[in-house]
């Protein structure tokens, strides 16, 4: 009975020891579990300013457009006027001529400018899809990630349980047995009290007899 308590007890530090090394493992996976929610929610967080950026951008790419087309229709107006004032005043609108061209000119620059504008806003617009579907794709990985950290949770907490009911019967096993250990003890005791008084019994009626003897010699 010694033996099978001490192995017992043996286990019962062993399952102890497991359960201790789980619940750190259950705080390690907890921790790794709130670290990749709160990555998440930063992701989410510069995802939605990218939206925000986009939507900027696509914003100023739309009044870009409209004043080039703006630009386009009063250069097409001024070559138009230019045109006719030419055709009407041949000699008379050289300086008017000149100083439609000058507007021309500068309208045209300002068209070029307005292009230029247009085509980086538009690499601007790449550059930021390219950051969003990246970041689309972290978000995605990262959701995985804690999708299983939150499975590994769960299988360590119903290991963590069953580990609980073990050492609950072994604890009342060996409840049991103790309490058998003490009984067995007890009656031990008893016994041997009782084969004490036996034996004196016995050793006084080997006395009484010798000297029975000795009398009828």
């Amino acid at each position: 009975l010694f033996r099978i308590v001490g192995d017992l007890d043996n286990n019962l530090n062993i399952i102890a020891k497991s359960k201790s090394a789980l619940g750190a493992q259950l705080n390690d996976v907890k921790a790794l579990c709130d670290n990749e929610a709160r990555e998440r929610q930063l992701l989410l967080g510069k995802f939605r300013n990218l939206e925000h950026e986009v939507d900027g951008a696509k914003e100023a790419l739309d009044e870009e457009a409209a004043g080039r087309d703006n630009i386009l229709r009063l250069v097409a107006k001024a070559e138009a006027d230019a045109n006719a004032l030419r055709q009407k005043y041949e000699i008379e609108a050289v300086a008017k001529g000149e100083e439609l061209e000058m507007t021309k000119m500068k309208l045209t620059a300002r068209n070029t400018e307005a292009e230029a504008t247009v085509d980086n806003l538009n690499a601007k617009l790449i550059q930021v899809e390219k950051a969003k579907g990246k970041i689309q794709g972290e978000i995605n990985e990262m959701t995985a990630s804690l999708d299983q950290a939150l499975v590994i949770n769960a299988a360590m907490e119903r290991k963590a349980k069953s580990f609980d009911k073990t050492i609950s019967e072994m604890k009342g096993k060996v409840d049991r047995l103790s309490f058998d250990l003490d009984v067995s003890q007890k009656n031990t005791r008893n016994a041997s009290s009782e084969l004490f008084k036996v034996k004196s019994a016995y050793e006084e009626s080997i006395l009484q007899l010798e000297e029975v003897r000795r009398e009828n010699k």
